[in-house]
């Protein structure tokens, strides 16, 4: 195995990468770029994380976990939940109830979080964290298209509904894994 070098002309790098991967090769433009990203019409590297130190949540496997959003970064331990704020975390709520793994979802700064036991907001005016009564706890949520979908809601880890707009099929399953659509 040989090596080789190339030199890409700024001319082509100032292009950047193909927009499409239906775009045809040959063209000039990058196919992959990987560990460097376009910056002021030259190639540079990509900046260094920060490591979160998060040896003050001592929970085991699987947390903690992290949820990177667009105004926040929330990190959540078995029963707590933090926020990265100024290089640190800082707690901003201490559920009653350990439940499983932290499902979330953010809105702008709205943010509904839920372990299968609990579902906990976060007020997008305030800030403030909080137990939801109304909304349903769920043991899975993601944001699909802006349509919000939770898995088992109100559930103890059984089954998973599935609600889509009107006019379109809604699935529901039950645990013995039956489909009903209507």
């Amino acid at each position: 195995m040989g090596s080789f070098s190339v030199t890409i002309p700024a001319a082509q790098l100032r292009r950047g990468l193909r927009p499409s991967k239906r775009s045809p090769r040959n063209t000039g433009l990058l196919i992959e770029c990987e560990g460097a990203v376009g910056r002021d019409g030259v190639l540079q590297a990509i900046d260094d994380l920060t490591r979160i130190n998060t040896s003050s949540i001592t929970d085991g496997f699987p947390f903690p976990q992290m949820f990177v959003f667009t105004n926040v970064i929330i990190v959540c331990g078995l029963k707590k939940i933090y926020e990265w704020v100024g290089g640190a975390l800082s707690l901003k709520y201490t559920a009653a109830a350990a439940g499983g793994t932290w499902s979330a979802i953010e809105s702008g700064d709205y943010i509904y979080l839920t372990n299968g036991s609990i579902a906990v907001v976060r007020d997008a005016g305030s800030k403030a964290y909080a137990l939801s009564s109304t909304l349903p706890h769920a043991t899975a949520a993601c944001n699909f298209n802006g349509q919000v979908i939770i898995g088992a809601p109100n559930e103890d880890g059984l089954g998973a509904d599935i609600m889509i707009p009107a006019g379109v099929l809604t699935v529901t399953t039950s645990q013995q894994g039956s489909i009903t659509t209507t």
